[in-house]
């Protein structure tokens, strides 16, 4: 993603290049420019694909967790300790790494938002540029990203800040979690 965002603002600003008062505009060729940005458009729609993996991903961890729970209930049920406590163990480890991924996903959401937004500035540059040129205003359907990443609005966080920061990076799961897990499991399936 950082190649991708240095190549889109190299390309930011060599658009805005002429812009400014007092810049001479470099001329580039437009084909080459339209290149460029249908090759981040591509990126983009790999960035959009990723993020439905890892969507795919902490729903599978959801479903991991759903059955080490029941599976710990059970256990504890038949008067299975140690099952019991394998499986609040993986229902932990499970948690955590969901919470790992949603993390990611929150970044993953952040930045791909920030670069479809660049990507949409540099098209509408080349689109006035290209206006300028000819009288013709280019037309036609919104490329394939916008459809898609209209699902975007509203998804992506004010500021992602990097959470996973803030969750643990150590994938071990406390003895006294565990623990504190079961004891909790005990008072409630005796009621």
């Amino acid at each position: 993603m950082a190649k991708l965002r240095d190549k889109l603002n190299v390309l930011v600003q060599s658009g805005l290049r002429g812009a400014l008062p007092g810049e001479r505009p470099k001329r580039q060729k437009s084909g080459d420019v339209e290149k460029q940005v249908a090759a981040l458009r591509a990126a983009i729609d790999r960035a959009l694909d990723a993020e439905d993996r890892l969507t795919g991903e902490i729903a599978a961890l959801d479903a991991q967790i759903q059955t080490w729970d029941q599976q710990a209930d059970a256990a504890l049920q038949r008067g299975d300790d140690a099952a019991a406590r394998h499986a609040v163990h993986q229902m932990q480890l499970a948690q955590q790494q969901k919470g790992l991924r949603g993390a990611d996903l929150d970044q993953h959401r952040y930045e791909t938002s920030d670069l479809i937004r660049r990507v949409n500035t540099l098209e509408a540059l080349v689109a006035e540029s290209q206006q300028a040129r000819t009288s013709n205003a280019p037309g036609g359907d919104p490329p394939r990203t916008e459809q898609r990443s209209a699902r975007l609005a509203g998804e992506v966080p004010a500021q992602a800040a990097p959470a996973q920061a803030a969750l643990a990076t150590d994938d071990s799961v406390s003895a006294q979690a565990v623990e504190d897990d079961l004891a909790r499991r005990r008072a409630r399936l005796s009621l």
